[in-house]
This record gives C-alpha cells, structure tokens and sequence, in this order.
C-alpha cells in the first residue's frame, strides 16, 4: 500500500512547483516533471508496485536530471534520451501483452 502521506507530499510538490513555474526560469518545469516521475517511482517502489522497468528508469532520471543546470542544449538531449528508454519500454511492454493474449 502506498504512504498516503508520501502521496500528499507528492501533489504538494508539484502543486506549488506549478506555482512557482510562473516566476522560475522556463527549463525548472522539465526538470520538476521528470523529478516528480523520480518520485512516483520510488512511491510505487516503497508499496511494492514498482517493475524493475520502472526503477532502472528512476535511476536513468536521477542519474541526469541536474543536467539542467548544465544548459538548454545538454538537458535536452538527457530528456531526449529519457524519451527514447521510455518509448522502448513501452514496445517491449506491448509486445508482451501481445504474447500474453496469444497463449
């Protein structure tokens, strides 16, 4: 089950990001999207719901995610390379539901 008070911390966190975006340099809304991902992941993993497709995908986020601080170009090829592990995660998943209705 997961904490419902780690849940509330959650949509705190993106609510006043959400807030704060308004004032903040335009690159922070990428890098709190990508980092409340992080944090939804590790929410998931804490109840035990977590695939491990979804954990090596945090530590993709965590391993990179302050490249921002790095410049435009350079955090956009880290979300480029975000974008291109999560869309082969999900042919792979596709492909296994496919499988999985054939047998």
């Amino acid at each position: 089950m997961v904490d419902e008070g780690r849940i509330f911390e959650l949509i705190s966190y993106m609510v006043v990001s959400a807030r704060n975006l308004l004032d903040e340099t335009p690159l922070y809304g990428p890098f709190r999207l990508v980092d409340a991902a992080s944090r939804l992941i590790a929410l998931l993993e804490q109840a035990g719901e977590a695939p491990s497709e979804l954990k090596t995908l945090q530590e993709k986020i965590e391993s990179g995610k302050y490249s921002v601080m790095q410049g435009r170009e350079e955090f956009q090829r880290y979300l480029d390379s975000l974008v291109e592990a999560i869309v082969d995660k999900m042919i792979l998943h596709e492909k296994r539901e496919v499988i999985d209705e054939g047998t």
